[in-house]
């Protein structure tokens, strides 16, 4: 069954390819081949480790060689862990080129397949996914609370997976922890924050970017994990943040970005929020309301309380669209939150003024 869906990178698009599910040994025999090939990658490499706190819960990344840890965690180090707490789970990360070793076993591919499509596949307590055109692979075996990430070669990856690394398992993992990975951004103080979403070019990402000019926290733009149930929590994930090419102008108070977009292939400029601005970055707070920005003519900014109905239009199409598959109570668990917290459009305005009137918001919710 071949899906068509808009993918994470934005320009590209996305296939899903759903494989009826694999009978539990196969897959096993498959994800212990893929484990062999990172033993084998680190046999030749080494091995380097960095240990970071999600949503109280304690993630190892462990990398064959340097390369792949020094790619992938860089947007996880506003949330490093020196506890000495024991990992909730262990990602194991390598890549053929920098390790020389063989890439682990992948399956078939049909010819014509679009840059982003992803193989799926899963049984039991396991998962596989991989995407042939951009040459990564992402794995889980929640019984042994260790997953795997392989690419190609770390120094092309797409410029999205150093922002915004190993998604997919984040995905599969966060549901079995009450968590959900939303596409969103967040912004806040320790007493509460809004979720900001929308589709991609709304406003989000330069309202929570803009945040960094005022008091208030930045918790994450374009994901972050919620916490659902009586007393929503924001937890944040990615220390960056992406902004359409030219935006950043509207911004002065940013630093040059750290990745410089490609215009031609509709990239965005990718910037490393906590090692500017450390004292902005949080790791969480209460959620408090749900935004969605609209950039208007008008200088100052309102909120107009919107119904659920607009408020999941706003909120599910491109969480469910850029999150592969999607869990079956996704949509189920967006409304229940959105029914627990206020929603509005923010007119955004002045952008100078929207970290004030995201303020004021959250001083009248104040509990």
């Amino acid at each position: 069954m071949l899906q068509r869906a808009p993918s994470s990178a934005g320009p590209l698009q996305s296939a899903v390819i759903a494989h009826p599910e694999s009978e539990e040994r196969a897959l096993s025999g498959w994800i212990d081949a893929i484990d062999g090939s990172f033993a084998n990658a680190e046999s030749h490499a080494g091995k380097s480790t960095g240990t970071f706190r999600i949503a109280d819960g304690a993630l190892r990344l462990v990398s064959a060689g340097d390369a792949m840890l020094t790619q992938l965690g860089r947007a996880f180090s506003h949330l490093t862990d020196v506890s000495g707490a024991p990992p909730e789970l262990t990602v194991c990360l390598w890549d053929s080129a920098t390790t020389g070793v063989e890439p682990p076993p992948l399956p078939p591919v049909a010819p014509g397949l679009p840059r982003g499509a992803v193989i799926y596949s899963s049984a039991g307590r396991q998962r596989v996914a991989y995407q042939p055109g951009l040459s990564l692979m992402s794995a889980l075996d929640l019984d042994r609370s260790t997953a795997w990430f392989w690419c190609a070669d770390s120094s092309r990856l797409p410029y999205w997976e150093p922002a915004a690394p190993l998604r997919q398992i984040l995905h599969w993992w966060f549901p079995l922890r009450g968590l959900q990975l939303l596409h969103g951004a967040s912004v806040g103080t320790a007493e509460g924050g809004v979720l900001l979403v929308g589709r991609g070019g709304s406003g989000k990402s330069t309202c929570a970017l803009s945040s960094l000019a005022s008091d208030l926290l930045y918790a994450g733009d374009d994901y972050v994990a919620v916490r659902d149930g009586p007393n929503p929590w924001v937890f944040s994930v990615y220390g960056s943040g992406k902004l359409e090419p030219g935006h950043s102008k509207l911004l002065p108070h940013l630093p040059p970005p750290s990745f410089q977009p490609d215009e031609a292939l509709e990239e965005k400029a990718v910037f490393f929020v906590h090692e500017r601005f450390p004292d902005r970055t949080c790791p969480g707070f209460p959620l408090r309301a749900v935004l969605i920005p609209r950039v208007t003519g008008t200088t100052q900014p309102r909120m107009l309380p919107v119904d659920l109905g607009d408020a999941l239009r706003a909120l599910a199409p491109s969480t469910l669209l850029q999150l592969h598959p999607a869990s079956p109570d996704a949509l189920s668990r967006m409304a229940a939150l959105l029914q627990r917290v206020p929603t509005y459009v923010f007119e955004v305005g002045d952008i100078e003024e929207a970290p004030k009137a995201i303020s004021r918001l959250l001083r009248a919710l104040r509990p």
